[in-house]
């Protein structure tokens, strides 16, 4: 586990020193700030805005996880280079888990603009802290889901367009789940709402922490990075 740090430093310099990086950066803070300006109004109390704020970042996560995630295995598998980082003394569980970290240390940089906006919110009345550390704890947690799908769908494609494409696709999926599951008591769309994402993240977007929530984004996270370490196991012995 040694080797992570240092493949961690390797991800987050790449992010940084490619131009893509900034765009979703940009695009992302812009796109936040001025769904937050529209949504926001004088006659909400500022914990309802607050909740907004968390509740917007959902769709924007969705559009930008694939982007920051499509490169992280594919691009290397397309220049060849992935076989060289295999051939060095580290481990997939290394390799991933490191991927893995840097996104998600990239992706905690995008959430600077929705810690402007809840301190923007103290000025305009009281904001109770419990709900806000517990969006924020859901925000981290649904991220981690996300970046861990996009990084499957990277490992298990060669072009990165495609990783995004289909790592989109199954983010969607995921979201229209929860609408699908809603107004109806059966056995299948409970199910339904219990593996959305959305139906998970919204309870801590309100400031409720259930820690079945908790263990549904921890347990999924692991599932989609242990599905990773497999496909690239897979991958050596081709």
């Amino acid at each position: 586990m040694v080797n992570i740090p240092v493949i961690t430093r390797r991800e987050l310099s790449s992010y940084f020193l490619s131009p893509m990086a900034y765009v979703v950066l940009t695009g992302f803070a812009l796109s936040h700030g001025i769904l937050f300006s529209l949504g926001i109004g004088s006659r909400i109390e500022p914990n309802m805005q607050a909740y907004y704020a968390f509740y917007i970042t959902l769709f924007l996560l969705i559009l930008a996880a694939p982007v920051l995630t499509m490169r992280l295995v594919s691009e290397e598998t397309n220049q060849g280079t992935i076989e060289t980082l295999m051939t060095t003394p580290v481990t997939e569980l290394e390799v991933v888990i490191g991927k893995f970290m840097g996104a998600l240390v990239f992706a905690a940089v995008m959430f600077l603009p929705i810690v402007v906006q809840v301190v923007y919110l103290r000025f305009l009345g009281p904001v109770d802290v419990g709900p806000v550390l517990a969006g924020f704890l859901g925000l981290f947690l649904l991220t981690g889901q996300l970046l861990a799908i996009g990084l499957l769908c990277s490992a298990l494609t060669r072009v990165q367009i495609a990783s995004a494409i289909i790592s989109f696709a199954i983010l969607i999926g995921l979201y229209f789940m929860w609408y699908l599951g809603q107004g109806s008591p059966g056995m299948g769309a409970a199910v339904l709402r219990y593996l959305s994402p959305p139906w998970h993240y919204v309870n801590f977007a309100k400031g409720v922490v259930d820690t079945r929530d908790v263990a549904y984004f921890v347990i999924t996270t692991g599932l989609f990075l242990f599905l990773t370490v497999r496909a690239l196991q897979l991958r050596k012995w081709r």
